[in-house]
């Protein structure tokens, strides 16, 4: 590969972004489109408080701000990708000391292709901050103890560099300005051993939240139920809830649904169908801010369950589980996402708890 132009930074790099490039930032549901790999050299500058956390960025993050030198794009990444691809020494690098843009596939009827995107706020992923020189080709995590493999979350990027116009003399020689938050132990190199179970035991997280930060552990797949195989029986063996099984599999739910009769409330309803109130309002959107305890509207057709979770399956049934078990041993020498810590709060939903009546004043 032919060597590049590159910035008056370029020797002073210290660190190796990958971030997310998503098709829609901010997006309800992210759809990946590239990842923007960037070089960059930045300096430490603050360690956050719990004053200045926000959006993006939490207490105990360390905040870094530098100047982006070089910018590569590589495909989203798949489970049978190299994990450390983007540490490779040689990439197809763009135009020195800017982000690397990406083009877009025209889709039908258009006829031309799409603007050029490029990565925005806000944008997720990972760092290493260590000697850029160590890195090869194939990429691979260097043997640095010293070096720093963190999460990391786009702040800001190619704003302006100071009053009076200035950035626009020095960014050919500098490169886009870029902040980020490093977010120390978000990410876990996979060692020899470790499962979904250990880990989550490790880090004080469940299963089902580690699948949540990382897709690629969520996998879905089909099997086929044998004899004694129950909602129960399956949740339990493939990690998951009862409900998330109906969710992935909607031949499990009532063909002709619950009509609502006069007094039905959703607590009720999923006390009848050995259900949640928080899955039903998920198997019917219309009633997502629905009180648990107010009264249905009369006539009303819902989503609800048809097999309780303790009566048996038909055997041979072809049913969608996630395929990754939580005592699978996961393949050592990849990394994956770890989900910040957290204390523990009052439950999210104090809007809608039933809060017993207060006791009657004592009388004398």
């Amino acid at each position: 590969m032919s060597i590049s132009p590159v910035t008056a930074l370029q020797e002073v790099a210290n660190v190796r972004l990958m971030l997310q490039q998503q098709q829609h930032p901010g997006a309800k549901v992210p759809v990946t489109v590239c990842r923007q790999v960037i070089d960059c050299s930045i300096q430490q500058t603050k360690l956050i408080s719990s004053r200045d956390n926000g959006p993006g960025i939490d207490t105990g993050d360390i905040l870094c701000e530098g100047y982006l030198t070089r910018a590569a794009l590589l495909p989203p990444a798949t489970p049978e990708s190299n994990p450390w691809d983007w540490l490779a020494a040689e990439q197809a690098w763009q135009s020195p000391g800017l982000r690397a843009t990406f083009q877009p596939l025209a889709v039908p009827p258009a006829t031309e292709p799409p603007r050029l995107t490029t990565v925005q706020v806000p944008a997720e992923g990972v760092c290493w901050l260590g000697d850029l020189s160590l890195l090869q080709t194939p990429g691979v995590l260097p043997l640095s103890p010293r070096a720093v493999f963190a999460g990391a979350s786009l702040l800001m990027i190619g704003q302006a560099y100071g009053p009076g116009g200035i950035g626009l003399q020095v960014q050919p020689e500098l490169g886009e300005a870029i902040s980020f938050a490093l977010k120390p132990n978000r990410v876990l190199v996979i060692e020899t051993g470790d499962s979904l179970n250990l880990i989550a035991e490790r880090y004080g997280t469940t299963v089902q939240t580690l699948r949540a930060v990382n897709p690629d552990l969520a996998q879905q797949g089909p099997i086929t139920t044998v004899v004694g195989d129950t909602l129960n029986v399956l949740a339990a063996r493939h990690g998951t809830t009862v409900d998330y099984l109906r969710k992935l599999n909607p031949s499990l739910l009532r063909a002709d649904g619950h009509t609502t009769t006069s007094g039905d409330t959703l607590k009720q309803l999923a006390i009848d169908y050995d259900t949640t109130v928080d899955w039903l309002r998920l198997y019917n959107p219309d009633y997502d801010r629905w009180p648990r305890s107010d009264p249905l509207p009369v006539g009303v057709l819902l989503n609800v369950p048809a097999i309780r979770p303790s009566d048996p399956l038909d055997v041979g049934q072809v049913l969608q589980v996630p395929l990754i078990r939580p005592a699978t041993l996961l393949s050592a020498g990849g990394w994956i996402y770890l989900p910040p810590l957290r204390g523990v709060n009052a439950a999210d939903d104090l809007w809608d708890v039933d809060l017993s009546p207060d006791p009657p004043p004592d009388t004398p």
